[in-house]
């Protein structure tokens, strides 16, 4: 909340009416969890909202660090942080070790994607398609960042 209403000014002259909308959307995708299929719907989000979403993520805030930042400057702020630069192990493990164990868990966990089920429950294909936008709309506030 404070760092969108740093953000966006308009939202922190606004701050208890956004709080409001903020709070009243997070009831109701709470009350869905309540209802009849709630676990139905907190196991679709537990999949598709944290899993893959959360890999991607990391895989470019590893590329972003090492790659974009450089792991010159990377080393270079951890000496001024903890008084001796990381040897060359972790400049191997961030700059290829990293990146490259991330991929190879995305691009392996994707080839061994089977839709969702639960129990003796297979998920309509539309649930599916669902999940995928969850977890493809946190991918996508990358850029933005």
């Amino acid at each position: 909340i404070t760092a969108l209403s740093d953000e966006f000014p308009v939202i922190g002259r606004n701050r208890e009416i956004f709080v409001a909308c903020l709070f009243t959307l997070y009831f109701f995708v709470g009350l869905v969890s309540c209802a009849q299929g709630g676990f139905y719907f907190f196991h679709l989000l537990d999949r598709y909202a944290a899993g893959y979403s959360m890999l991607v993520a990391v895989l470019f805030e590893a590329i972003a660090v090492s790659w974009i930042y450089g792991t010159r400057r990377f080393c270079d702020d951890i000496k001024d942080m903890i008084g001796f630069a990381p040897g060359y192990y972790w400049k191997v493990c961030w700059y290829v070790v990293a990146p490259a164990f991330l991929m190879f868990i995305i691009v392996f966990g994707l080839l061994g994607y089977e839709p969702l089920t639960y129990e003796n429950y297979v998920y309509p294909q539309w649930a599916n398609v669902i999940g995928w936008m969850i977890a493809c709309s946190s991918v996508l506030m990358i850029p933005l960042v």
